[in-house]
């Protein structure tokens, strides 16, 4: 699963980055280096007249129903087949964009050791993603080096050429379940963190300072 991540691109970056056209709202949210549940956050999708991208802002976590708890993650397994989700994949896909996102050891003692998965090139990460009424939720797959050491489940992370691909609002589920496969290993670097970041409350770029003593997943 995905269940804290860090979104530390600034609006104008994500812009540029995302190739986006529109900005479909006037919030601009602050960085955030400890992303939790039901935080609002940025997505891209492709607008309605299916020409142009945009930039929103929504809440994660995605609405089940009245009353139901928000679903954070959805699983590539099942996300076109189950009923929760079908709609919103075949129909409202969108990028997330992250910095990176969090996983953690279980150490002597019984305490949590917070790792940071951040991207090799340093470029924002495109999660898949699915929305419905303003919320949304992370597309995850079985884990891949380096994560699989930590957890058996991680983001779906779009390749950059596939994002057309992802957010083509005519794209059918039999065309878009190559792209939740997930690679035989990631591009992506980890390393121990300041274990405040266990406590959602705290969100500051201390959290992403080397944890001291450094562990060592390898």
């Amino acid at each position: 699963m995905c269940g804290r991540f860090v979104a530390t691109s600034t609006r104008d970056l994500l812009v540029d980055w995302f190739g986006v056209d529109d900005i479909a709202t006037d919030v601009e949210l602050p960085l955030s280096y400890n992303v939790a549940p039901t935080d609002d956050v940025y997505t891209v999708a492709t607008a309605p007249d299916e020409r142009r991208r945009q930039l929103s802002v929504m809440a994660w976590g995605l609405l089940a129903g009245q009353g139901a708890t928000p679903l954070i993650n959805a699983r590539a397994e099942s996300v076109a087949d189950r009923a929760l989700f079908r709609d919103a994949f075949e129909r409202r896909r969108c990028l997330i964009p992250a910095d990176g996102f969090y996983e953690w050891e279980l150490v002597a003692g019984g305490a949590k050791q917070p790792y940071v998965f951040s991207p090799l090139d340093s470029r924002p990460l495109g999660f898949a993603g699915i929305y419905r009424r303003g919320t949304c939720a992370i597309v995850t797959s079985a884990s891949r080096p380096p994560v699989d050491r930590l957890h058996d489940r991680m983001p779906v992370v779009v390749d950059r050429d596939d994002w057309d691909a992802w957010l083509d609002r005519g794209a059918g589920p039999a065309e878009l379940r190559w792209l939740l496969v997930p690679p035989p290993e990631t591009a992506l670097r980890a390393r121990p963190v300041s274990p405040r970041v266990n406590d959602v409350r705290n969100n500051d770029p201390s959290l992403l300072d080397d944890a001291a003593p450094p562990l060592r997943l390898f």
